[in-house]
């Protein structure tokens, strides 16, 4: 069976401390922190201002923050992402756009 995923809509702006062990799809603002060990998917339309850590990212709108990753980064078309990277696997779509530093270990 597969986990449903938790999405914060496009109308939410939300601020603060997320902490969630499973999946999470951003589509709205957030700004704060965000940590977990599960999977954080950003939308096209998302902004995000966090430092997180996670699993997996997949990023499709706009994350300024540092992250680090146990598993794997995705920057798909069109996204933006600013600030440094520390993951095992980085994906790179062309048309993504991504200013920092990559650490990969």
């Amino acid at each position: 069976m597969q986990e449903q995923e938790t999405v914060l809509g496009e109308d939410i702006k939300f601020r603060g401390k997320l902490e969630f062990d499973q999946q999470l799809r951003v589509n709205g603002q957030f700004k704060g922190t965000i940590h977990t060990g599960g999977d954080l998917s950003i939308g096209s339309r998302a902004r995000v201002e966090a430092d997180v850590q996670t699993g997996v990212l997949v990023l499709e709108g706009e994350l300024t923050g540092n992250v680090v990753a146990t598993r794997k980064v995705s920057l798909r078309k069109n996204c933006q992402l600013k600030g440094d990277v520390r993951s095992p696997d980085l994906e790179v779509e062309s048309g993504s756009r991504f200013t920092g530093s990559c650490l990969m270990d």
